[in-house]
């Protein structure tokens, strides 16, 4: 009978863990997004608010929105292995085939290595439009004299239980220069 108890004490706990372990956001040495505003300081400086809620018991970006200048300009990071396994765990399309996507790019002073700004991105849609559409914001920066560049993203979910958006909305409203401001959505 003592067996058959620590048994299933033992089950329980392994159960406890692994529901533990798949709402983790992975990462341990750097803050998890929570539900609602998560602030950020981005590479170069400047802080960038992040929006959360909850999905499935799992908290998902909403929206976000950061004000980038020329000092922002590569001083981001790269993504680590801890932020890679964040955004597969969020993969829940049915195809693991994201890429840990910055919110706000490497180039323009996103860091990779915090889970606040990375989403589970399909891998190409990061690497092709999506890379494009940050490369014209980093060349009006650098090269067309804009002062700054308000940066906002709105997040979309086929439903309140997914946690991989379906579609991302990225604006940009340039101040200062010969950039015109911009909108684009992106498939996910």
């Amino acid at each position: 009978m003592k067996s058959y108890i620590l048994l299933i004490l033992f089950l329980n706990l392994i159960r406890a863990f692994n529901i533990t372990s798949s709402s983790s956001c992975y990462c341990t040495t750097v803050p998890c997004p929570i539900s609602g505003a998560n602030y950020l300081t981005e590479g170069g400086g400047g802080t960038g608010t992040y929006y959360y809620s909850i999905h499935n018991n799992i908290p998902v970006v909403t929206s976000a929105n950061v004000r980038i200048t020329i000092s922002n300009m590569d001083k981001g990071s790269d993504t680590t292995t801890c932020t890679q396994n964040y955004a597969r765990s969020l993969d829940d399309d049915g195809v693991q085939d994201c890429d840990a996507g910055h919110i706000l790019a490497h180039r323009l002073g996103g860091p990779g290595n915090q889970p606040i700004n990375i989403f589970p991105q399909d891998s190409s849609i990061n690497r092709g439009s999506y890379a494009q559409y940050e490369d014209s914001i980093y060349q009006c920066i650098t090269t067309k004299g804009v002062n700054y560049a308000d940066l906002s993203w709105s997040f979309y979910y086929s439903s309140t239980s997914k946690t991989k958006p379906n579609s991302v909305k990225y604006d940009v409203k340039y101040t200062g220069g010969s950039c015109t401001s911009t909108s684009k959505t992106f498939t996910n």
